[in-house]
């Protein structure tokens, strides 16, 4: 009899790479500002990434391939530091949606 609350055990994987990454780049960013220890991630990045993986591994059947390929698009994206798991922008993020913006509200303006 099949258990139809398996865990998908197939993000696992994706789950400790993606520890590994938020390890390494806290290690590399050492000095962020509001970190009581310097060098070492922040817990709620952690605690954030537990969640979107912990919530990934609960799809099965025809959704985990999906589910898995998303886990490890995550992790492709940590490596890019397209994502960050602590909830921060990039500065080149923002400064490519102010522009973005501006270019919008001045289009509307002559329109």
């Amino acid at each position: 009899m099949e258990n139809k609350m398996a865990a998908n055990k197939a993000v696992l994987p994706a789950f400790v790479l993606a520890l590994g990454l938020i390890t390494y780049r806290g290690a590399k960013n050492g000095s962020a500002t509001n970190n009581p220890v310097p060098h070492l991630p922040l817990p709620s990045q952690f605690v954030g990434a537990f969640f979107v993986y912990g919530i990934l591994s609960m799809f099965s059947g025809q959704a985990s391939k999906p589910a898995v390929l998303v886990a490890y698009g995550l992790d492709v994206a940590i490596l890019l530091n397209l994502w960050n798991a602590g909830g921060q922008v990039n500065q080149t993020n923002t400064a490519i949606v102010t522009a973005n913006t501006t270019a919008a509200t001045a289009t509307a303006k002559k329109g």
